[in-house]
């Protein structure tokens, strides 16, 4: 097997050398955008297939980040809109929750942040604007509504799918951060209750980091989602350190 020592001496002995200013400091191959490397390699091999071989690898390792964060993006489902902490407008109510938003985007505290709070008063902002920190920060990350999630459930188990239902909820807890919103508006049927549950008490067995938003209160919750959930989601005990709970007392600005 060739070498990348055995490479680099055929490509810098073969004929007039290859200029010491188009090799890369990094991997020792060469910028084949150079003119004078083009011209050496075209004389050498006018097919041009040596090309690849001399290629400065870094290249090639910057446009595979490239694509692995336009990935990351795409795979984030974040909103369109751009809504991030700097364009959050803070209203009365409001200091709480922007608060605990940035203490979970910079990773402390715990790993659960739950927002309660009335629609119209910020916490799908917060939510977008910990995704958007986090894929800046080179992390994986998952936005949707609770609805989206479930349907997404639903799809696999079609049979011409071609998805498998472990399979996907695997990928959700390999994300970084997991952001749910409008938790608790769905039909509350018992799979329902059970996937919601099932997702939250993993997340927080595995310690992966995950925010959500719901309008309803403790009450409502455990009436709409069942005890389990609510007590995961509003868990009160400061011993356990699980959840950051945040009530926001905003008012709707839309009204």
């Amino acid at each position: 097997m060739r070498t990348l020592g055995d490479t680099l001496q055929r490509l810098r002995s073969a004929g007039e050398p290859l200029p010491n200013d188009s090799q890369c400091p990094v991997c020792g191959y060469f910028d084949i955008t150079h003119p004078d490397v083009r011209r050496i390699l075209l004389d050498r091999d006018p097919t041009r297939t040596i090309f690849q071989q001399a290629q400065c690898k870094c290249r090639g390792r910057e446009e595979q980040q490239r694509r692995d964060d336009q990935f990351r993006h795409a795979q984030a489902a974040l909103p369109s809109g751009g809504r991030t902490f700097d364009n959050f407008k803070d209203r009365p109510g409001t200091d709480d929750m922007l608060a605990a938003a940035r203490r979970f985007a910079g990773r402390e505290g715990p790993r659960m942040l739950v927002f309660v709070g009335q629609t119209g008063t910020g916490k799908s902002h917060l939510l977008e604007a910990i995704g958007r920190q986090a894929l800046e920060s080179g992390q994986t990350v998952r936005y949707d509504l609770a609805s989206t999630f479930l349907n997404r459930l639903r799809h696999t188990y079609d049979s011409d799918s071609g998805e498998d239902v472990h399979d996907l909820t695997a990928w959700y807890q390999r994300r970084h951060t997991v952001l749910l919103d409008d938790i608790g508006m769905e039909s509350a049927t018992p799979w329902v209750r059970e996937q919601l549950t099932t997702l939250v008490e993993e997340r927080l067995h595995s310690g992966g980091w995950m925010a959500l938003a719901t309008n309803l209160s403790k009450t409502a919750m455990a009436d709409r989602m069942g005890d389990r959930l609510a007590s995961r989601l509003y868990a009160g005990n400061p011993e356990l350190s699980e959840v950051s709970l945040v009530i926001n007392t905003a008012e709707d600005y839309r009204a």
